[in-house]
């Protein structure tokens, strides 16, 4: 395995992790600064509120966005697999 090789491997295991991880935290930062201008709009300064809402919200995109998050990882440890059988 060259240097290019391992370049493109760490570049498709950053990708992989972006695909993963990108939703539920866009998600997640979206909602709260939509929480926060609510409160502060309100004078509302329960901050339970806000991990309460971010808490369920994450554990719903999570939900939501687990078999595609299952796919990706298949797919990208089959492709791993595939390079370590080709080394030898």
């Amino acid at each position: 395995m060259g240097i290019d090789e391992a370049i493109a491997v760490s570049h498709e295991a950053l990708m992989v992790i972006l695909k993963i991880s990108l939703p539920p935290l866009g998600i997640t930062a979206l909602l709260s600064a939509v929480l926060m201008l609510f409160q502060s709009a309100t004078n509302i300064n329960e901050s339970s509120l806000q991990q309460d809402m971010k808490f369920f919200a994450t554990l719903l995109i999570l939900f939501v966005t687990g078999p595609a998050i299952y796919l990706v990882l298949r797919d990208y440890t089959g492709v791993i697999f595939e390079r370590i059988a080709m080394l030898q």
